[in-house]
């Protein structure tokens, strides 16, 4: 009989390199289990072999250790073929193995199919919920929230995940409004990676009033703009040209200079950098800037290649790793495929002990 499966959401077109990710993970727990993965369906499912393996697989998971998924959870049932007047009573069978918190997600994909379910995910919430309050199934000291995934509207899949160590966003989408003067989209993408990737106490105090940041390939100004909307003075470094409204505020430097190969003459407290360049390259002066206590907080975007893009962002964050170990630096890192990005990763690396100048 095949176990129930994992179920991991990721942007349409990157279900192989969710699926080698999430592969590698029950490899490096010695958890034998292989990948269903459909193209463009926008999430992929991973099954073990049986109960033992797949509740060890649940108890290692966490979110923010995988790069290509924006959600998780363990199904632990497929409804298919759902009475179109009562879809309700069996997703409640599957509730009452399920204690759950008052964390209820019920779900649809980022695939052109599954945006279409959008409204319908949206009406269908509030009625479960208030279904599974009158059956005695909220749990409000539970650890876990219960997903329905909707594939279509009599088809779902049902299943929980831990409070602490899934999104409470539904899909694990951070959906945000582009700022009106924001210089470009990209803005957006930064913005999200704050959000994200750093915790609230690593906002505070990376992100501050009177705080220097530095931005690698800033024109126009995109990234540059989130970190002046919170307080910061930034030096840009690019050969192109910066967004006038922004270079009004005073709160900007723009140096026409190599990103490369510039470097503050004190440090800064945040670099950022979203340069179209070779994703090798970029990690390189990452790690440059880092073990040489230029900045304590980088956060910056890999750009992806055709190919093998999993073990292309593993290589890159190992190089970096790597140095910074060799340099005797404690440190924290994190790397998602945002839902602002594209055919880029974002990560952030920040050292456990603040950089001082010489």
């Amino acid at each position: 009989m095949q176990q129930a499966p994992f179920v991991f959401f990721c942007r349409p077109g990157f279900e192989s390199d969710c699926a080698a990710e999430v592969q590698a993970i029950a490899n490096t727990y010695e958890l034998a289990g292989y990948a269903n993965a459909q193209a463009d369906t926008g999430y992929v499912r991973f099954y073990l072999f049986d109960d033992a393996t797949s509740k060890r697989f649940f108890e290692v998971l966490d979110l923010d250790d995988i790069i290509f998924a924006r959600q998780w959870f363990w199904a632990r049932a497929e409804l298919e073929d759902l009475p179109l007047d009562d879809r309700i009573s069996p997703i409640l069978e599957v509730g009452k193995d399920v204690a759950v918190g008052k964390s209820l997600l019920v779900e649809h994909l980022d695939s052109d199919e599954g945006r279409e379910l959008s409204k319908f995910c949206k009406k269908f919430t509030t009625p479960l919920t208030i279904a599974m309050e009158r059956q005695g199934l909220i749990n409000e000291e539970s650890d876990f929230r219960l997903h329905v995934l909707f594939l279509e509207t009599d088809h779902c899949l049902v299943g929980y995940s831990p409070l602490a160590r899934s999104s409470h966003l539904k899909s694990g989408i951070l959906r945000l409004k582009a700022p009106k003067n924001a210089p470009s989209r990209s803005s957006l993408k930064l913005d999200e990676a704050i959000q994200v990737l750093m915790s609230r106490t690593q906002q505070r105090e990376a992100l501050r009033l009177g705080n220097t940041g530095a931005d690698l390939g800033a024109a126009p100004g995109g990234w540059t703009f989130q970190l002046v909307e919170r307080g910061l003075q930034v030096t840009a470094v690019d050969n192109g040209t910066m967004d006038k409204k922004l270079m009004a505020t005073d709160q900007v430097e723009h140096l026409k200079e190599n990103a490369f190969t510039w470097l503050p003459k004190k440090p800064v407290n945040v670099l950022v950098c979203d340069m179209v360049e070779k994703p090798s390259l970029v990690a390189d002066l990452m790690a440059k800037w880092l073990e040489g206590g230029h900045t304590q907080h980088a956060i910056f975007n890999l750009k992806l290649p055709m190919k093998k893009r999993f073990q292309e962002v593993a290589d890159c964050i190992d190089l970096i790793c790597d140095r910074l170990e060799d340099a005797d630096l404690s440190y924290y890192w994190q790397a998602k495929h945002l839902y602002h990005d594209r055919e880029e990763v974002t990560v952030y690396f920040r050292l456990k002990s603040k950089v001082t100048s010489n």
